[in-house]
């Protein structure tokens, strides 16, 4: 499933947010911010990214500092101190500046309530995310992995039940920072609209006199049992002269070829919710399938 969401965010510099910060505090463009030290310290120093005297209008009041007109050379880790010791940090974002667009894809592998979205950003970013469960209920945040722009990140519905009819669709939400920037924005969507298969496993080819026998088992992570879940399979077979020929199976795991083929490959489908194939298993060849000869002396 593939969802467009109208963002505002603005580029980060260089030296970006490696992990989503446990404290942070997003203001306007230009406008004041106060930020709190958590601590029983009466009197304590301010750095903001290490710097002890940054270049910024600031009134500092005890456990209380006050950003004066924030933008974005203001934005940063903002830390409190008592001698060299560190009491508290919280890193300062302004609202978005500057529309952007960004593409979400979530993807689970049967009907077991556990799917995994992933999206990517131009720009060096962190982000967490949390699961509305169907019954209402938010989940913890989830962590996000990141790999070179690309984001992704595992889920767990606990009151999803694979036997009943989805009336409400989860709601993802997520939220992202870079090093002066926030967005915060949600995604709706059926369990049933995203799953695809993985592909069936254990396919094998038996030449039984002019006959191809194939066999195969669903997916190890299709949902059980087989009767309820039924799944449509796709045999693509590749004929000595290089034609593909497809041919469909549903309610059965086996099926027989009358032609001669060089090689066959599997792919499955859940016929009864959305149309989206599993990827395709590794081709078999047919011919490690014809029976040995004994050599007679």
């Amino acid at each position: 499933m593939l969802v467009l969401v109208g963002l505002v965010l603005c580029l980060a510099p260089a030296d970006a947010l490696t992990a989503f910060p446990p404290k942070f505090q997003v203001g306007k463009m230009n406008g004041d911010m106060v930020v709190k030290c958590n601590t029983s310290e009466q009197q304590v120093t301010w750095t903001l990214n290490g710097e002890l005297d940054p270049m910024i209008e600031v009134t500092n009041e005890g456990q209380t500092l006050t950003i004066h007109g924030l933008d974005l050379p203001a934005t940063g880790n903002y830390s409190c101190w008592a001698g060299t010791v560190l009491l508290d940090t919280t890193y300062v974002v302004v609202s978005s500046t500057r529309e952007e667009r960004l593409n979400v894809s979530c993807q689970a592998e049967s009907y077991r309530g556990s799917f995994r979205c992933s999206w990517t950003v131009p720009y060096p970013a962190a982000f967490r995310t949390r699961l509305t469960h169907s019954d209402g209920s938010l989940g913890e945040w989830v962590p996000v992995a990141s790999h070179r722009g690309r984001f992704s990140a595992s889920f767990t519905d606990p009151s999803f039940c694979p036997f009943a009819e989805e009336l409400h669709p989860l709601q993802l939400q997520l939220e992202g920072l870079t090093d002066t920037s926030y967005l915060n924005f949600s995604i709706h969507f059926f369990v049933r609209d995203i799953v695809r298969p993985d592909p069936p496993q254990q396919l094998t080819v038996q030449r039984r006199g002019e006959q191809l026998h194939l066999a195969w088992a669903p997916p190890a992570s299709w949902s059980l049992p087989k009767s309820y879940f039924a799944l449509l399979y796709r045999l693509q077979y590749e004929l000595l002269n290089g034609t593909q020929v497809d041919k469909y199976v549903e309610g059965a795991e086996e099926t027989q070829l009358q032609e001669s083929a060089r090689r066959v490959r599997i792919s499955c489908q859940d016929p009864y919710a959305n149309p989206a194939w599993s990827p395709w298993s590794a081709w078999q060849d047919v011919n490690a399938a014809q029976p040995r000869r004994l050599r007679v002396h």
